[in-house]
């Protein structure tokens, strides 16, 4: 809501300027056409106020086709506002928050919550609760005016009903809370089975995942049915109670008219406004699960964006260059049970290459994450150009490291975008230099479509070793000082392998590198080899 006030003043008069228009001249043209005009016989005047009534119903309808497009436009605005807001806390928070959330629940953020709560405000709250508490105030003030007795007995089957309802409004909640949990598991799944896509074609288990998304979907169903019993229950007791409303006007209101004390336009009127009465309360009921949801994903989405666990990227020093790194005593647990680094001492020089070898698990990668301040030792220090790295900002160290890793991202859409994704600046001749260098220009010229081919939605026109060379193309053009490879050569061809050699050379020519390898082919490439086991150098 905030920035958008003035918005919502705009939205909240137009609502009051509708609902008196609807229901204060409304109320007065049938009086005047039903008491005065037709006992009189008055023709004309029946016709001119039926003219009125009906240049007063096209302009209430064009007032309520008004506010709701400003309900839906605000609606969109938030939901678009909140969507960037979760985006952007998303690339600030350490890598601890994704150690600690599943791939479902940052979907979940992302899709359900969001649009969740970009109703709240816009949609459910103002149409829910101001426009109803309008129109209520406005329908109970008219009911007073016209019978004091019996809009105080209806006001009191209201009441009886509203407190059950808020009774059973508190199981709602936590049927809710649970129907959210199932969605993330059921995102997380699916979430598996895309990046998992090969590995479970490749071991056949796909009737086995199948059978686990159809389990979350039959309990994610379970859970809806059990919610929509609990709404449809107290929506029944709920407009049991409410439906005595007319009854009670007609035993009252009708020995009125008997006995000379009400007219026919009175009890019309008192029919008329308590189903109006009714209907807000019931559209209030029915849509109390619709404010809980979104309640709940405002709630959660309030408290991720006020997560204090984010990175300051800018805080510190600017690190201009890196000339040595020393590891010195570090200590390092991602969890309290186990220690994942264990007295860790390395110094590296100017040029050194180091090779970082071992089994899995070993601690090898742990290690440039730490580096990479992608998380901090738990004790012990990293010392760079002698000083404690903390000193220095994590932007300007980044800056200074090239990571490049197994996997290689591919971004939308041709070979030039792809290398302009880390180096904006960077100019075509830039980008086929270094490409000659890497050895894959003559195959890239060879293309129909030269650099600008298309390789996202063209996987094949590269070979794996050749996409490789993508992550080795981007870092050249941002000529970091130090270089992480990790496992770069790893499930490539022999000829593959060769090209990705050949472009190690390149990207580590006078660079401070660390290379983690299983082949002994490319522990070759360097000067130093550290054997890790269980955290320790051995």
């Amino acid at each position: 809501m905030h920035g958008h006030h003035n918005k919502f003043i705009q939205l909240f008069l137009l609502i009051v300027a509708t609902v008196i228009i609807e229901i204060i001249l409304v109320t007065y043209l049938t009086k005047k056409i039903i008491n005065i005009e037709i006992p009189n016989r008055n023709i004309k005047g029946v016709i001119i106020y039926s003219i009125l009534y009906i240049i007063i119903i096209l302009t209430q309808s064009y007032m309520v086709l008004k506010h709701c497009d400003m309900r839906c436009i605000l609606e969109r605005i938030m939901q678009g506002e909140l969507r960037d807001k979760v985006f952007k806390k998303l690339q600030k928070v350490n890598t601890k928050f994704y150690d600690d959330n599943s791939t479902g629940t940052i979907l979940q953020f992302m899709q359900n919550d969001i649009n969740d709560a970009g109703r709240l405000f816009p949609d459910i709250i103002v149409e829910m609760y101001f426009m109803g508490l309008v129109r209520f105030l406005i329908i109970a003030f008219f009911l007073m005016l016209i019978d004091v007795k019996v809009t105080s007995l209806i006001m009191g089957l209201y009441i009886v009903g509203y407190v059950i309802t808020v009774y059973f409004n508190k199981k709602t909640v936590k049927e809710i809370n649970e129907i959210r949990n199932i969605n993330i598991q059921i995102y997380s799944l699916i979430n598996e089975g895309i990046q998992g896509f090969l590995t479970i074609k490749t071991l056949e288990i796909i009737k086995k995942k199948i059978q686990e998304l159809e389990k979350k979907l039959n309990e994610f169903t379970l859970k809806n049915k059990n919610l929509e019993k609990i709404v449809g229950m107290y929506n029944s007791i709920f407009t049991f109670i409410t439906s005595l409303a007319t009854p009670l006007i007609i035993i009252f209101t009708g020995n009125n008219i008997i006995k000379g004390l009400a007219t026919y336009a009175e009890i019309m009127l008192l029919i008329d406004y308590s189903a109006n009465l009714k209907y807000e309360f019931n559209w209030f009921i029915k849509h109390l699960t619709d404010f809980n949801k979104a309640f709940i994903s405002y709630s959660k989405i309030l408290s991720f964006l006020e997560l204090e666990n984010v990175e300051d990227v800018n805080k510190g020093q600017e690190l201009k260059e890196i000339n040595s790194i020393e590891f010195k005593n570090i200590n390092f647990s991602y969890n309290e049970n186990q220690k994942a680094i264990k007295e860790f001492n390395l110094k590296i020089n100017e040029n050194d290459k180091i090779a970082l070898v071992g089994k899995t698990g070993s601690g090898k990668s742990t290690i440039t994450n730490l580096l990479c301040r992608f998380y901090e030792p738990t004790d012990g220090k990293i010392l760079i150009n002698g000083n404690d790295y903390r000193k220095f900002s994590i932007a300007s160290l980044r800056n200074n490291i090239g990571y490049i890793m197994q996997d290689v991202q591919i971004v939308p859409y041709t070979i030039i975008d792809n290398i302009r994704y880390v180096n904006k600046e960077i100019k075509e001749n830039e980008i086929e230099t270094i490409f000659k260098k890497l050895k894959l220009h003559d195959k890239i010229i060879s293309l129909k479509d030269g650099y600008n081919t298309n390789i996202f939605n063209n996987i094949d026109i590269l070979s794996s070793g050749e996409r490789q060379l993508i992550s080795f193309a981007r870092i050249m053009a941002i000529n970091p000082d130090l270089i992480i490879l990790d496992e770069v050569t790893s499930n490539l061809s022999y000829n593959s392998e060769i090209l990705v050699k050949n472009a190690i050379k390149e990207v580590t020519k006078g660079k401070i590198s660390i290379i983690i390898a299983h082949r002994l082919e490319t522990t070759k490439l360097c000067n130093k080899i550290i054997t890790m086991k269980d955290g320790k150098i051995v």
